[in-house]
């Protein structure tokens, strides 16, 4: 066994340590249950939002069926790894039954990726009568087939309220399905969103001072980013956690294209240097047919361009192709421009946003909506909304548009 499966070995049984105490001290205590793919942490976006809406409830527990990050997990009054090995329904029921024992289960949310997932939360469902909520955060059935039409559509049928992180996912699955979800975007720290209008700072806009947030999940996506960037005078600061966990290219790769990777840092220490850049750089996809990942490009609204709107107001350039869920978001409400993965547009588009007049226009307009992005209440928001079995209101599907966005080309 290696080291770091020894060290994921201590942590699972720490946690497994926690959960009986937990469960021996609090025997019919009522909880809201938390169902997700992996460890809930902030090295992911579905992690950090997860985070964002359901910290601030009392007594939640949470379930994953996978680990990807060492089991690393703070979240939860405990948290709890449940694969399914076996998916025949009795099966589940009894291995989640025997894993939370004497449990009051009060309300379940599910965030569902696998399809162990969705089975943790049916099971779940069964076993309390629980009302059920289903958010929806990555495509796993409509561009991608891994997760079974049946499981989605009684995942669905079962469930008293459906949310959608971006309007694509939200209208794909409404017409797959047949019925209805709400939009509700990315989320942020209230602590750290900026509610002030403000200015670009001349120093960071002189000095063509870009940064990238967060993880770049393509391959594909990095790579072309390099291409894009070799001989252009555009040079990138990337603040991230994992960096290039999953990628080919080096740190020395990045550095020959004007890419500096720089390693996570605190909330406080990011926002501090994201209030002292011009603007931030989104890779996407390119929805070519090489594509190592067009259904998180064509759903999936990233939580860090939400974050870097929110809380420093950064005009945001997205690369790749037009029809993504991160461009449409852009372009439909004047906060940055779309380029192509090709230098010379790359090279227009970063001069315009570098005018003074589009940095102060497209901050006004992220300064307007940046209190609707924050996550304060978004929990109970959830909880009250599965109650009435449909959103108490309809703040994030009045989110604003704008004709002011463009291409360029």
């Amino acid at each position: 066994m290696g080291r770091r499966a020894v060290k994921r070995w201590w942590v699972r049984l720490g946690q497994a340590r926690r959960r009986r105490t937990w469960l021996a001290g609090n025997r019919g205590r009522s909880v809201d249950v938390v169902v997700s793919h992996v460890e809930v942490n902030g090295l992911h976006g579905t992690g950090v939002f997860t985070q964002a809406l359901f910290s601030g409830e009392p007594d939640v527990v949470s379930v994953r069926s996978h680990d990807a990050y060492d089991a690393r997990q703070t979240f939860g009054a405990f948290s709890l790894r449940l694969p399914q090995p076996d998916p025949r329904p009795a099966v589940v029921a009894a291995r989640v039954r025997a894993a939370l024992p004497g449990l009051a289960i009060r309300r379940i949310a599910v965030i569902p990726f696998f399809a162990d997932d969705v089975r943790n939360a049916l099971a779940l469902a069964d076993l309390s009568a629980a009302p059920l909520c289903t958010f929806v955060m990555d495509d796993r059935n409509v561009f991608q087939s891994d997760i079974p039409d049946e499981l989605v559509a009684e995942l669905l049928a079962r469930s008293s309220l459906r949310l959608a992180v971006s309007e694509e996912l939200r209208d794909s699955y409404q017409r797959k399905f047949g019925v209805p979800f709400a939009f509700v975007p990315p989320l942020v720290d209230p602590a750290l969103v900026l509610r002030q209008p403000s200015s670009p700072d001349p120093e960071a806009l002189a000095g063509r001072r870009a940064v990238m947030v967060g993880n770049v999940w393509g391959q594909e996506w990095l790579a072309l980013l390099c291409q894009a960037m070799e001989g252009s005078e555009l040079e990138l600061e990337w603040y991230s956690a994992t960096g290039l966990r999953w990628h080919r290219l080096g740190p020395e790769e990045l550095a020959r294209s004007g890419i500096r990777l720089r390693p996570g840092l605190s909330d406080a220490e990011l926002v501090s240097r994201l209030r002292h850049a011009a603007f931030a750089v989104l890779p996407s996809g390119t929805l070519a047919a090489g594509d190592d990942h067009q259904a998180i490009a064509r759903f999936s609204l990233p939580s860090k361009l939400v974050y870097s709107l929110a809380t420093a107001h950064l005009p945001t350039l997205v690369l790749g192709h037009p029809d993504t869920a991160a461009a449409r978001f852009v372009l439909r409400r004047g906060l940055g421009l779309r380029a192509p993965y090709e230098r010379a547009a790359l090279d227009a588009a970063v001069a315009e946003l570098l005018r003074p007049e589009v940095q102060l226009a497209v901050r006004a307009r992220a300064a307007a909506l940046a209190p609707v992005l924050s996550a304060e209440g978004a929990g109970s928001w959830v909880w009250r909304s599965l109650e009435l079995g449909r959103p108490i209101d309809d703040r994030w599907e009045r989110l604003g548009s704008s004709a002011t966005a463009g291409t360029a080309s």
